[in-house]
């Protein structure tokens, strides 16, 4: 029987068809409720594409908890294509997080469909899928259009997949017309006019339940007499179970059994517990359907019908089902814990089945599926567990390894009193809200007087956590603690973590020395102490650490470091940590428009594993490529809302501060000072601390608060000789801003200084933005005493951000460099210098004397000189 109605479905996928034929990609998913004749509808697509030649991949998705990630994709790639193969989504357990595995197979898998291409892919009941098909699908359909491909997937209304670019083709129930249709198209008896709309009424315009229905009718041999009741058993269950009263009792034992297996039946598994060969009868009967591609294989025509035979076993047939699947018809480890769960009724089966949970968990893990492993974990503990606490620590590391760090957090809290360190050594990296909780842990560990590599292990956790809480003193005392007791036990993993925690309570500029130390010491411990993640950060701190230095060949040669190793990881974080070392130094060649795009980059990075910091410290980056470029980066134009972030944190007042400078704010600017003049004594000592002081002084003096300029000033010397740059910001040399500074309080020979240094240290760092930068404010401080050397300073610069696109800096350097006097005023100037009166300079060049004295004063003033004698000392002038 050909299909009955959906002419306008039809006419869409004819549409699509036509667009295949022109090679241009599409795809269509085709919705509604169970038994709404979703597949027929695709099903007959799929006959129009094979008339056309096409080759068409079909895969069904399954909603038993033991399908494996991207099962209707594995079942489609079985087709034998050149290219296609199961192997695609293979998630090997090569360190990488399950984001990034999942990820990569995802772009192979559209690569090797786009070069087998031109094909037809359908898959069906999309509602089951699971999350990483679901993945798969959308990435493929945001293609779609590129590609030669043809997809056709079907689903219930609730949960629909959202697939971008996808037509959605809607199917309602049958109308009464379409009913008599399909009764009529049976062609095996008349059909009394009245049966139409009963049938139309009783089974709702279903075509399943219009089906099942007919089928009840023409057994009977009732459609060529005039309607009446049918007796119809309750719902659908029954009338299913109906159409299994002409099959064998060893056809009807089989399929109780094959429903207990799930919506695909191996059927060499099956005939091990049911022998015999009912499968046939089975397939005859219209029940379970073959698949040609997979002969060993056998699913239920309809879902409905699976779960209705399913739902017809008692309790005890039920138990006994599954528990001889779990024994004999192999599987899985997913597939076999799911039986033994159902099956688990006494102590003996709830160990099994434990046993099996966690055989689960342990292949969900190694294919990095944390978010599956901790389902099964938690299914193992539900069952009562001898081991419970290892269950639920083991649940605690894959929530967290899964982005669950509430689970997480809470299962240690379960725990840690019993299991100790290791418990409270679950959650690391992570401060912010969760501290309190975390140090709780910490110290509820400590209380069980844990060895001293553990002990070591959890008081450098505590330091790590009292510098998020800003307490730098005690986190200090207690590193230093930690860096003793791990050094005492040698344990590689104990020394690591010291090391990590050192780091996080010493000046990361000034004591740079010793970072690079720590680095290297962590470096050579990540392969004993099996942590990756002590290589990822000794390679984060030396970028920072030349980057501070001012050693650019050091600092791209230890950046190549980190892309090999991020490529070896494919963690996320290392991912996050490469992309912000690459916007640094695309920042210091003076490429911004690669430096922005490249932090927003690694922004988005961070985000998708939802590091609440990441747009901070993108806004931050931009903040100081700002400075170079001109602007307020992506501040906003009110402050209003963002006064709450200054009151936060200190960085957020430097910030506000900043902004508020640049909008001339000086309300916004009196209320961030306040807060910044509390918050300088007490500091903690980390990346935050040099930018922070550094807004401060400047703000400072341009607010004329000297005070704080000067506080500032004094905090910010133990950085003079540095680079404020790091992969968070760069500022450039510290003597610029140190220069800036001293020269609003005042103290002339003190910025000289710092200027010159400045000059000389961006000269060799062979940083060109920041040349700009150092020579424009040197060039502003030269230019009431050494014009000359000004103009210099400022052409120099202005020509450097010219090519660079640095708008700002190059107005300000071409108003700095521009001669400020006449042709006549630089001839009474250089005869002032010579130390000649007025009367002698009139007399020479046949000016008045009262003449002579008005260029003078001009002179002064454009010079910006107090007197005569400032300007006889102008050598640049003399002849």
């Amino acid at each position: 029987m050909g299909l009955i109605g959906r002419v306008a479905e039809v006419v869409a996928l004819d549409r699509l068809r036509a667009g295949a034929l022109r090679g241009a990609g599409g795809a269509a998913l085709l919705v509604g409720d169970a038994g709404i004749g979703k597949s027929a509808l695709a099903g007959e697509a799929v006959t129009r594409f094979r008339a056309a030649d096409a080759t068409v991949l079909i895969g069904r998705c399954d909603p038993d908890e033991g399908a494996p990630a991207f099962w209707p994709w594995l079942r489609l790639f079985e087709s034998g294509v050149d290219g296609l193969s199961p192997s695609l989504l293979e998630l090997a357990d090569e360190g990488e997080s399950a984001a990034v595995a999942r990820f990569r197979a995802i772009r192979s898998t559209i690569g090797a469909l786009r070069a087998a291409g031109p094909l037809v892919l359908v898959l069906e009941d999309l509602h089951w899928a699971d999350a990483a098909s679901l993945a798969l699908l959308g990435a493929l359909c945001r293609e779609i259009g590129s590609t030669s491909l043809t997809l056709i997937g079907t689903s219930r209304p609730v949960p629909q997949p959202d697939l971008p670019e996808a037509e959605i083709l809607e199917l309602g129930p049958w109308d009464v017309r379409a009913v008599g249709a399909y009764l009529t198209g049976l062609g095996e008896a008349e059909v009394h006019p009245t049966w139409p709309a009963v049938v139309h009424r009783l089974g709702g315009g279903s075509p399943l339940y219009t089906r099942e229905l007919a089928r009840l009718l023409l057994r009977e041999d009732r459609l060529a007499r005039p309607a009446g009741s049918i007796g119809l058993p309750e719902g659908l269950r029954r009338l299913v179970l109906r159409r299994t009263v002409p099959l064998t009792p060893a056809c009807r034992e089989m399929l109780g059994v094959a429903a207990a297996f799930g919506a695909e039946i191996d059927v060499p598994a099956l005939r091990r517990i049911v022998p015999g060969d009912a499968v046939a009868e089975a397939v005859e009967a219209g029940i379970l359907v073959e698949d040609p591609s997979a002969p060993a294989r056998v699913r239920f025509g309809h879902e409905l019908v699976r779960q209705a035979l399913y739902d017809s076993m008692n309790r005890d047939e039920r138990i006994r089902a599954h528990a001889a699947i779990a024994a004999h018809g192999g599987g899985s480890p997913a597939e076999i814990a799911r039986h033994r769960v159902r099956a688990a009724v006494d102590e003996e089966s709830r160990r099994a089945a434990v046993e099996a949970c966690v055989s689960a968990a342990a292949a969900a893990t190694r294919a990095l599926d944390h978010e599956e492993a901790v389902r099964w974990l938690g299914r193992a503990l539900e069952n009562r567990p001898r081991d419970a606490d290892v269950v639920r620590l083991e649940r605690a590391k894959a929530a967290y390894r899964g982005g669950q760090l509430d689970l997480a957090l809470a299962d240690c809290e379960a725990i840690v009193d019993r299991v100790g360190a290791p418990a409270a050594l679950v959650i690391t990296g992570f401060g912010g809200p969760l501290a309190p909780a975390l140090l709780r842990l910490c110290d509820r560990a400590l209380a069980l007087e844990p060895g001293d590599a553990e002990r070591a292990q959890v008081l450098a956790q505590t330091a790590f956590l009292m510098t998020e809480a800003e307490d730098p003193a005690a986190a200090r005392r207690i590193s230093e603690e930690a860096m003793a007791l791990a050094e005492k036990s040698g344990h590689p993993g104990a020394l690591v973590s010291a090391i990590h925690a050192r780091h996080e309570v010493i000046d990361p500029v000034s004591d740079v020395d010793e970072v690079l130390e720590l680095a290297r010491r962590g470096a050579a411990l990540a392969g004993p102490a099996g942590r990756p993640d002590a290589e990822l950060w000794s390679r984060v701190w030396r970028v920072d650490a030349h980057l501070m230095r001012g050693d650019r060949a050091a600092m791209d040669a230890e950046t190549a470091k980190l892309d090999a190793l991020a490529a070896r990881l494919s963690w996320p974080v290392a991912r996050w940590h490469l992309l912000r070392a690459r916007g640094a130094g695309l920042l210091l060649s003076g490429r911004f428009a690669e430096a922005e795009a490249t932090s927003a980059e690694a922004a988005e990075v961070a985000m998708r594993g939802h590091d609440e910091s990441a747009s901070y410290l993108h806004r931050a980056f931009l903040g100081g490529l700002a400075r170079l470029t001109g602007g307020r980066g992506h501040w906003p134009a009110d402050l209003g809302a963002d006064l709450s972030l200054a009151a936060s944190a200190p960085v957020g007042a430097a910030h506000i501060a900043r902004v508020a400078m640049e909008m001339n704010d000086r309300e916004a600017v009196d209320q961030t000072l306040a807060l910044l003049r509390t918050a300088l004594p007490v500091l903690p000592i980390d990346l935050r601390r040099p930018f922070i002081v550094m807004t401060a002084g400047e703000v400072a003096i341009w607010a004329g608060d000297r005070s704080l300029a000067a506080d500032a000033y004094a905090l910010l010397l133990r950085y003079a000789g540095f680079y404020l740059n790091s992969q968070t910001a760069c500022f450039g040399a510290a003597d610029r801003t140190l220069g800036e500074i001293a020269f609003g309080l005042g103290k002339t020979q003190a910025a000289d200084g710092h200027f010159a240094a400045a000059v000389a240290m961006e000269e060799a760092a062979g940083c060109a933005p920041f040349l700009a930068l150092a020579r424009l404010a040197y060039a502003r401080f030269l230019r009431p005493t050494d014009p000359r050397r000004c103009r210099e300073l400022a052409a120099a610069a202005g020509v450097t951000a010219r090519r660079l696109g640095m708008p700002v800096v190059a107005a300000a350097a071409g108003e700095l460099s521009r001669d400020p006097l006449t042709a006549r005023e630089r001839e009474i100037a250089a005869l002032v210098a010579d130390g000649l009166a007025n009367r002698a300079i009139a007399e020479r060049l046949y000016l008045s004397e009262r003449t002579v004295e008005t260029h003078v004063r001009h002179i002064l003033a454009k010079l910006g000189l107090s007197g005569r004698a400032d300007l006889r000392g102008a050598s640049q002038y003399r002849h």
